[in-house]
């Protein structure tokens, strides 16, 4: 969900989260129902004459109180809530394949090792640093084409690796996988957040625009996993996050590449589910997907118009905190930012006319400039200007 950094906390989300642990709350809501009712019945008359009194010595008069109707909206309420944590229970353990992390697991970071694509800066980055702050032992390696933009603390330089690798080449890929191994070991975590957007539409972008998108949006993250899953499914353990977007559920023109390539990974996030499952038998190999709205980094430029209460512009650290938080519990699940970006995924299942009516073509006014930020060089691959970071 989004936090108090988004819009200074005024916004859907925070008043939804306020509703749910008070008026939807089933641990407050079904006490009261109950005590309520019971001061309905015959035999608790000498306690409510009691109750009234001392209310009335407080200067509060609750002798109008209807204590049947309370008892039912209370009930009504409580039940909700029930509702509600029944859903959350059944989807988190279905992501999981109701399987429970084995004891210790995911207890000693010290035996982590968490490779984050695009770690460079942004989101990136602060995952990195998150993790180190909250886990100083635990190894990390940085795939970027960029160069670090961050400073490493001392303490844990011999705890953060970083590679340089153009992720839309296949061949790097494989022959920067192979190093790591080498180098350091398996992986038990693989971040897939690097992408990029060029900012064209289908018919001004160039064949090498739509190529670099795919490729290290969407192929990249394939491969990654590729390599890395094996020793994850030998142990049983590992956990892939894939960054996803809303992009995927709504595609806006202008980035209809980069939103075809964060469907592809949507499909790589539940087809994969069930191959560990089903296939490989792996079922606590733990996969996150994150579906965010906007957020504030260099891959668009200039203020989106969309209602900052029901869609506030994230913060680089309210996604890094989402995932990192994740991470640490050891189960995995989709994540939405801001929350109620689920009940848009929602109505995708409105009829066409009516989902394109109320949610697509809103996209068409954005006032968003994704004109990319990276250079295309003569092979092909990317080529960072020096100031993009």
């Amino acid at each position: 969900m989004a936090t108090r950094r988004e819009n200074r906390g005024i916004h859907a989300d925070n008043v939804g989260r306020l509703v749910r642990y008070t008026l939807l709350n089933e641990y407050l809501a079904l006490p009261i129902a109950g005590a309520a009712h019971y001061l309905t019945l015959k035999t608790s008359r000498k306690i409510l004459v009691k109750l009234i009194r001392h209310a009335a010595s407080l200067g509060l008069d609750i002798s109008k109180i209807n204590f049947g109707s309370l008892a039912r909206k209370a009930l009504y309420l409580g039940i909700a809530g029930f509702a509600l944590s029944a859903n959350d229970f059944l989807t988190k353990w279905t992501a999981n394949n109701w399987a429970m992390n084995k004891k210790d697991e995911w207890s000693d970071w010290s035996k982590e090792i968490v490779v984050i694509t695009g770690g460079s800066s942004g989101i990136g980055e602060n995952i990195a640093k998150l993790l180190l702050a909250r886990n100083p032992k635990v190894t990390i390696v940085i795939l970027d084409f960029a160069p670090l933009s961050w400073s490493i603390p001392k303490e844990n330089r011999r705890r953060v690796h970083y590679y340089q690798a153009d992720l839309s080449k296949p061949e790097v890929i494989k022959s920067v996988c192979r190093r790591i191994r080498k180098d350091i070991g398996h992986p038990t975590v693989l971040v897939n957040n690097a992408g990029l957007s060029r900012g064209f539409t289908v018919v001004e972008g160039r064949y090498a625009d739509v190529e670099v998108t795919l490729k290290t949006n969407l192929q990249a993250p394939f491969l990654l996993a590729k390599e890395f899953l094996p020793d994850m499914i030998k142990k049983d353990h590992g956990h892939i996050v894939n960054m996803c977007s809303m992009s995927a559920v709504v595609p806006p023109p202008g980035i209809v590449d980069y939103a075809a390539s964060k469907a592809g990974l949507q499909a790589l996030h539940e087809g994969l589910a069930l191959e560990l499952k089903y296939r490989h038998k792996a079922p606590r190999v733990r996969l996150t997907n994150v579906i965010p709205h906007f957020i504030r980094t260099p891959l668009f430029h200039g203020t989106p118009n969309q209602p900052r209460f029901l869609s506030p512009l994230l913060h680089v650290e309210t996604v890094a905190e989402a995932v990192v938080n994740t991470l640490q519990s050891g189960y995995g699940q989709v994540i939405y930012l801001p929350g109620i970006m689920r009940y848009v995924t929602m109505l995708r299942a409105l009829p066409e006319w009516a989902f394109r009516i109320l949610i697509r073509n809103g996209t068409a006014n954005l006032a968003a400039n994704f004109q990319g930020r990276q250079v295309i060089d003569e092979n092909g691959g990317l080529k960072p200007l020096s100031s993009e970071r």
